[in-house]
């Protein structure tokens, strides 16, 4: 992610990357990125209903690329199943899954893909 402005009088072929910890608080605390994780929850929301594992492999094809491993597929359902604790109401799953995907988007390999 850059978050680095570019000089706007010098012409460069490519922009140094920084990583700060702004960037970090802005993936946790920034309402744009929650909006962004609650609208990709929403696409999550059929397949969490049929079964959570499904939902977080999903998840992992579309933000990652890739498949989950068993290890992440078994973490992110006992995370998913624990945060919904902590909501009350019928939106408690899917707030949940907003949780998790923000989550993945604040990964490294969200930023940096091979």
């Amino acid at each position: 992610m850059q978050l680095d402005w570019p000089d706007t009088l010098a012409g460069l072929g490519e922009r140094p990357v920084t990583t700060v910890a702004p960037q970090a608080l802005l993936m946790l605390n920034g309402p744009h990125v929650r909006a962004n994780a609650e609208a990709f929850a929403g696409r999550l929301k059929e397949a969490a209903e049929q079964a959570l594992d499904t939902a977080v492999t999903r998840a992992y094809r579309l933000a990652l690329g890739r498949d989950p491993t068993a290890g992440e597929v078994e973490a992110s359902t006992a995370f998913v199943r624990q945060q919904s604790r902590t909501y009350e109401g019928e939106n408690a799953r899917t707030l949940a899954l907003a949780d998790f995907c923000q989550t993945l988007f604040s990964l490294n390999e969200f930023f940096f893909s091979p």
